[in-house]
């Protein structure tokens, strides 16, 4: 069973006036997401939302690829 790509996820947070910065990148692919949250939210919660869009990003990047696929299977560029 393939383990999940966001097991271990790190954060840089940087604090901006009332807003919190959060980059949030996956340790297993690269993948790099960034997002503003309350400066007073818990990081439990900013870490679960990183999550959720870490999931959101790959799986919108995954139906890209999946949307310029030739229908014959043949592969090919679309241009």
């Amino acid at each position: 069973m393939p383990s999940d790509p966001d097991d271990e996820i790190l954060l840089e947070m940087n604090r901006i006036r009332g807003a919190m910065e959060v980059r949030a990148v996956s340790a297993a692919d690269g993948l790099e997401v960034v997002f503003m949250a309350p400066a007073n939210a818990a990081q439990s919660d900013i870490e679960k939302l990183a999550r959720s869009k870490l999931a959101y990003v790959r799986g919108k990047t995954g139906a890209a690829v999946e949307a310029r696929k030739k229908p014959d299977g043949k592969g090919g560029w679309i241009a």
